[in-house]
């Protein structure tokens, strides 16, 4: 027997009190006839704490609340989602109709880390400085982090275009766009319609509800889960997730929640952490779900507290500035379970040898630009190297396979005499060749 309450004892924001209420649990689903439904977010007593996912403007204390004594869910079938845009509680807003199939909850558990398989693939992205020298790892999380003023946007789109798994075709991409402009909006939406085949969107607009924001990337990876477990390698995208957690911010002050550092609530990390953790590998059969979240870093500082409780949870970093990632702050800390072994064997020889020299260039630069004579003709060739690795190697507008970007790599370390490559000399004599 369903039970009604109509005993709504305090309305604040998109918070509702309802009294008298036993037998719920957290995260339940609760619908509020003719406004949509709410999540349980607190329990105090017989007082149940109600988030309106939709706001709750016109709600008055009388309105009829139904408990459906389950968390909050979706249809999901795998081929009807394809090429479908969602919004922030997986409402279709492309104009046709509703998605029919299997529910699913839209925050379900994360897979047990032990369970997790490791060093099982990657994901090639057609950009060379991520391909070649920070490879991402199937079932990876990893962020990038957007400078300020930078417009991202064309890298991201690249990104989703051309991510694949060489010699997979069962592969998705799953795209979550969070308090999006409406020109960006059109912008990923001219996007999918050219990878309507392999691809999703949800998507929240700034003009909309900050508590649908909240619900952007839980419904990607719970779409992105289901398709893993039929089979599907998936790569979700998720921009930006600083209006993730400005929007949290917002919500919880909503709630009355005391603020934590810089107005942020105090289990903002907890939260990053609810959605990045569930990037896996399952293993086998089954696919793997790996996570891309681009992250705003307000005034180009890394230690803001989104950034850098990001960088704590996720499995390295991707620093993009003037179109480029900045190849000397990059990192990916699980491609050493996959280069070398599952790629080319000189992946690993070539990518050192172009970071090491690129590095002592720029320490050439430096001396030069305070003054210092450059006349040795080795370090000439460190220059010339930088240049071309600058030109050829760094940009992002490219799509090369891996295969294309290690000879990349070997025919750029050409303009260093051979002396100075500290590569092994078995690799040296298969690969350099003059």
């Amino acid at each position: 027997m369903k039970v009604v309450y109509c005993d709504i004892e305090n309305i604040e924001g998109p918070i509702l009190q309802v009294r008298g209420v036993t037998g719920v649990g957290m995260g339940e689903e609760a619908h509020l006839p003719g406004f949509g439904s709410a999540k349980v977010v607190k329990i105090q007593g017989d007082t149940v704490f109600l988030q309106s996912l939709q706001g709750s403007l016109g709600v008055v204390t009388t309105q009829r609340t139904e408990f459906t004594g389950k968390p909050f869910e979706l249809p999901f079938d795998s081929k009807l989602i394809m090429g479908r845009i969602f919004d922030g509680i997986g409402k279709p807003r492309d104009g046709r109709p509703a998605v029919k199939g299997e529910m699913i909850p839209v925050e379900g558990p994360v897979v047990n880390p032990s369970r997790r398989a490791m060093g099982q693939g990657y994901i090639e992205t057609g950009i060379p400085s991520i391909d070649g020298a920070n490879t991402i790892v199937r079932g990876q999380k990893i962020p990038i982090y957007k400078l300020p003023g930078e417009d991202i946007n064309n890298i991201v789109a690249r990104i989703i275009r051309q991510a694949r798994v060489a010699g997979q075709e069962n592969f998705s991409v799953v795209f979550g766009g969070l308090g999006l402009l409406n020109e960006e909006y059109i912008f990923f939406r001219e996007v999918l319609e050219e990878a309507a085949e392999r691809m999703v969107m949800v998507v929240n607009l700034g003009s909309e509800s900050p508590i649908e924001r909240l619900n952007v990337p839980h419904i990607c990876c719970a779409y992105a889960e289901k398709l893993a477990l039929l089979g599907q390698h998936v790569l979700v995208v998720i921009a930006d997730m600083l209006r993730y957690a400005d929007a949290l911010m917002e919500v919880s002050n909503a709630q009355g929640k005391i603020p934590s550092r810089d107005g942020y609530p105090g289990d903002l990390y907890s939260k990053l952490a609810r959605i990045y953790e569930r990037a896996v590998n399952f293993g086998g059969e089954r696919g793997s779900v790996t996570i891309i979240g681009v992250n705003s870093v307000p005034d180009n500082d890394l230690s803001h507290i989104v950034a850098n409780l990001t960088g704590y949870i996720t499995e390295g970093q991707l620093p993009v500035e003037k179109g480029k990632f900045v190849i000397m702050k990059c990192l990916s800390r699980l491609k050493g379970l996959v280069v070398g072994k599952e790629t080319r064997s000189d992946h690993g020889s070539i990518m050192d040898a172009c970071v090491s020299a690129y590095a002592n260039a720029l320490s050439l630069r430096e001396q030069k630009e305070m003054g210092f004579s450059i006349t040795d003709e080795v370090d000439i060739a460190y220059l010339k190297f930088a240049d071309e690795f600058e030109r050829r190697f760094l940009p992002a507008d490219q799509d090369l396979t891996l295969e294309q970007t290690l000879d990349l790599g070997w025919e750029l370390i050409k303009i260093l005499p051979r002396r100075v490559l500290r590569i092994k000399k078995e690799i040296l004599d298969k690969f350099y060749k003059e």
